[in-house]
């Protein structure tokens, strides 16, 4: 079996993360939280925003009509189920590795990552600061 090593900053490291959660919640059909993201985009949601309960307002508009269309992609493309029966192994992988990053960057429930496909869980080492 070969191994890599890859070198990532915290911030490659986050959107690896992302990525990874993104690709395989939507190959699930979980849309929830990729349309929340998206609706979200370039919207400033502080409260201290003036336009905050206007901005607000229009980011659930977003998010739902968004979730009504994926919902429906989802139908078609799950059929004809219309949900998704059972994870792919690289779906399972790819949720493995993004748990190991999870864990490595203390967000686990757990403390542990959790193993699923038939990978290994990789190995991930936050490495010393300087300074």
């Amino acid at each position: 079996m070969s191994k890599y090593t890859i070198e990532l900053t915290e911030k490659q490291l986050s959107i690896v993360q992302n990525a990874l959660e993104e690709w395989f919640r939507l190959r699930m059909g979980q849309e929830f939280d990729f349309c929340t993201d998206l609706a979200g985009m370039n919207t400033d949601l502080s409260p201290e925003n003036p336009n905050h309960d206007w901005l607000f307002d229009k980011y659930i508009a977003r998010r739902d009509h968004m979730m009504e269309l994926m919902k429906a992609f989802f139908r078609i493309a799950f059929e004809p189920f219309g949900y998704l029966k059972e994870k792919t192994e690289d779906m399972l992988i790819a949720e493995t590795v993004w748990d190991a990053i999870r864990c490595a960057r203390g967000q686990s429930r757990w403390g542990q990552p959790l193993v699923l496909g038939g990978e290994p869980c990789p190995k991930i080492e936050k490495e010393e600061q300087d300074g």
